[in-house]
């Protein structure tokens, strides 16, 4: 372990926490997330011209995917406090170690994740208990993707470096590349000479989205690879020896967050087997488009702020200043609470006025606009819960949050059939199961980054 700098020189390597500084470091990484969930909103506009199926097909997908990104967040989960640690220290040697190392893993899970895919993706989408025609758009969109998993790991890896080293308006960078080249791909992949008859080839369908996505990724690792070694002198092969204590520490904190991302996912996925799957395919499509186009605008929004709150306390923890981590904890509450109530009427208004853009099916429509009325009163706390998730992640000590998020989504599954089923609230109980369980966490993760012993997390470097 390499000796703490100078007082003076640790001093200076503090980040401010003052709110305006807070958002300035905040904001590219929120517009970052949002464009990355541009991918699914662009997805969900283009393939509304293949039917009401097709849709309902890629929301489904969904939740296969947050289950692929559980896997990928075990080398993102360790990589971001690392890396800020040692960034926050000054020890640029350390730094670029666990880059490496994080890149290698990264490399390493993404091949498991598209052998397990090719191999059971018929199995995956048979467990969501979708109708023959949506099952069968889900295992083409998923089947492809599978084939090239690699950028879809890399990319989010990429970004999750260069934002605990405190540079977040490179993933925005990145993410403005890549969308650009997904917004112009999309249409051509999916529709082809069919609708642009100076293309040399057949529209693809919903596999045009996933391959739009897939080269889409590739270029912006590309860029992410190239500014890593260019601006920040990262050779990623010197002195590569790969150290399998490194790998297991990674691994080790990202762990108990990538558990709960996954937890998320399968619960989603027997709520949609067993109960909405019941409801019919509108409510179905709703959830979809719900999750996509409004949530997938607020969340990201959440996760911006939450990521640059983790990258500021690990560095001013990796710096050896407890008392300027509790300071951007203070600044981050108040920036959450502002934030989600904001959304949340955001939410009310502009639902009637969004959703026919994405859809021109009336019971689709009706079914989303209660979606996002009833998700509107709970944008406040989902915006705590990733605030204080997050903080707890910038930490390393991130135990809580498995035993927090896991039993928290879990208890989704009972609620939304008691309420849905037994009550028989329909599609309206198992979004107020969502709003009741969301605040549990909320509140759970308050405590627990209330009860830190951060004199005992200052000492820990990495």
């Amino acid at each position: 372990m390499a000796a703490a700098p100078p007082a003076a020189e640790t001093a200076s390597l503090l980040p401010s926490v003052r709110t305006k500084d807070v958002l300035r470091l905040a904001w590219p990484t929120m517009l970052s997330f949002i464009l990355n969930n541009s991918y699914r909103i662009n997805d969900q506009y283009w393939v509304q011209g293949l039917g009401s199926s097709a849709q309902a097909a890629l929301g489904s997908s969904f939740f296969v995917l947050v289950m692929n990104f559980s896997m990928y967040f075990l080398v993102i989960g360790g990589v971001l406090p690392l890396v800020a640690r040692a960034t926050g220290a000054g020890d640029v040697q350390e730094r670029d170690r666990w880059i490496r190392h994080g890149l290698v893993a990264a490399f390493g899970i993404s091949s498991l994740v598209s052998l397990l895919g090719l191999l059971f993706v018929g199995d995956l989408t048979a467990l969501l208990g979708l109708e023959d025609s949506v099952r069968e758009g889900a295992t083409s969109y998923l089947g492809t993707l599978y084939w090239f998993t690699l950028p879809m790991a890399l990319a989010p890896t990429l970004e999750t470096i260069f934002i605990s080293m405190g540079h977040t308006r490179i993933p925005l960078a990145m993410q403005a590349t890549a969308v650009t080249c997904n917004l112009i791909l999309n249409p051509l992949l999916i529709f082809g000479r069919q609708h642009f008859d100076w293309l040399p080839f057949d529209g693809l369908g919903i596999e045009g989205a996933a391959l739009a996505t897939i080269i889409s990724r590739t270029v912006s690792s590309a860029l992410g690879l190239t500014i890593l070694h260019k601006r920040f002198s990262v050779n990623f092969f010197r002195g590569l020896q790969l150290e399998l204590k490194r790998m297991v520490k990674i691994i080790s904190i990202g762990a108990p967050n990538a558990l709960s991302i996954a937890a998320y996912a399968g619960v989603y996925w027997v709520l949609l087997s067993l109960v909405v799957s019941n409801l019919g395919e509108s409510v179905i499509a709703a959830l979809g488009l719900g999750l996509t186009v409004f949530e997938g605008i607020s969340f990201p929004l959440f996760l911006g702020i939450s990521l640059a709150g983790s990258s500021l306390v690990g560095r001013s923890l990796g710096a050896g200043s407890a008392e300027n981590a509790q300071a951007a904890v203070s600044r981050l509450r108040w920036i959450a609470s502002a934030t989600g109530i904001g959304i949340g009427i955001v939410f009310l208004i502009a639902g009637p006025l969004c959703i026919p853009l994405f859809t021109d099916d009336a019971a689709v429509a009706r079914e989303t606009l209660i979606y996002v009325n009833i998700l509107a009163f709970s944008q406040v706390f989902v915006a705590h819960e990733s605030i204080h998730e997050k903080i707890l992640l910038g930490t390393g000590y991130t135990r809580p949050i498995f035993f927090i998020s896991v039993p928290g989504n879990a208890l989704r599954i009972p609620l939304a059939w008691f309420l849905a089923t037994h009550l028989e609230l329909g599609a309206i109980g198992v979004w107020w199961a969502i709003n009741a369980t969301t605040l549990f966490k909320a509140s759970a993760y308050f405590w627990a980054v209330r009860c830190l012993d951060w004199s005992n997390l200052r000492g820990e470097r990495g």
